[in-house]
């Protein structure tokens, strides 16, 4: 009887350390960073402005991401060319083994939604989440449109 209830113990022990896992069934988004945002734009069901694309590296990181804190396989920045428009997008790739909550909080807690000239979002306008090894940053008047999008490439 006692190893019986050990074993069930040990075994809800299990479940609850799986479901405190990665939310997204470990599901990565395939493509492109350049192929997910224009599946992203396509998507959201709104007007966005002209856009211009830039690759992250370690010399602007800080500057997209508002830290140089975080690590990323790969990363690509969509941001309005009209500076006095507020809209920036940016994904990562991150490694497999990276903490991506605490990926997500370092961007969270170090964007700055006044960035750009006389202008800025909202605090509820400054969105950051993740699909997989994908991680998802937008400060945009139409966040919540091009954040729905982002979450339908988990499907």
């Amino acid at each position: 009887m006692k190893k019986t209830i050990c074993l069930l113990l040990s075994l809800s022990l299990v479940l609850a350390l799986c479901a405190c896992g990665n939310t997204t069934g470990g599901k990565n988004v395939e493509g492109t960073l350049q192929e997910i945002f224009a599946k992203i734009y396509e998507n959201a069901g709104v007007e966005s402005p002209m856009l211009m694309e830039t690759v992250l590296d370690d010399t602007n990181k800080a500057g997209f991401l508002g830290t140089d804190e975080v690590a990323f396989t790969e990363g690509l920045s969509s941001d309005a060319a009209i500076m006095t428009i507020p809209h920036a997008m940016v994904l990562i790739r991150v490694d497999s083994n990276a903490d991506i909550e605490a990926v997500k909080t370092k961007i969270r807690e170090n964007a700055d939604p006044r960035k750009w000239i006389c202008v800025g979002v909202e605090e509820d306008e400054v969105i950051v989440d993740s699909i997989g090894d994908l991680v998802f940053f937008v400060m945009s008047a139409d966040a919540k449109a091009y954040h729905n999008s982002f979450k339908l490439l988990a499907k």
